[in-house]
């Protein structure tokens, strides 16, 4: 009736500003399928009030990796790419790993397990995603997203100063490649 369509899974059909098929109507968050986190539903309202009050720039596409965590002990966070995925998609890669071990704070909370791991590209520097699986690897996660979204070099993250000991320091390391 009201002109909204839905896919073969009933999720609801929207363009890369999450308008459906009927043009006055928009459709955020869970509906429309895909990955079912509430930070998805903020930025699907992000593209919405870009394209109701703002100049409709920000849209599906512009949303780039979207980091995930699952909370068991330790965390395991993931953010692009895999090294699998990366050289499947023509890129020639460079893959860090380090172990939790080697993390000063991890040693100092008493959770030395896990393993953090890295992929970049060879030829621009740029990191194409990550796979952390150590104590708070849901908010390390975060910072590979922004060095990703801002299209950093993988140098920025290995020569920035962290305070000590954080997990954060931990990203020196990995990107010690």
């Amino acid at each position: 009736m009201a002109g909204v369509q839905t896919n073969e899974r009933g999720g609801i059909i929207t363009d890369d500003t999450r308008t459906t098929t009927a043009p006055h109507i928009f459709a955020m968050g869970d509906v429309v399928g895909g990955l079912q986190f509430t930070y998805i539903s903020l930025d699907d309202y992000r593209m919405v009030r870009s394209k109701v009050l703002g100049d409709g720039s920000y849209t599906l596409d512009k949303r780039g990796a979207v980091p995930y965590s699952v909370f068991m002990n330790p965390p395991f966070s993931r953010v692009g790419m895999s090294e699998e995925e990366a050289a499947k998609a023509g890129y020639k890669v460079k893959t860090a790993r380090l172990e939790a071990t080697a993390i000063p704070k991890a040693l100092v909370v008493g959770q030395p397990d896990g393993l953090l791991k890295a992929v970049v590209d060879a030829g621009t520097g740029k990191i194409l995603g990550a796979h952390l699986f150590c104590e708070e690897s849901h908010e390390l996660i975060n910072l590979v997203k922004l060095a990703m979204d801002a299209g950093l070099h993988y140098t920025t993250l290995r020569d920035m100063i962290f305070t000590h000991p954080t997990m954060g320091e931990a990203l020196n390391d990995l990107f010690n490649i």
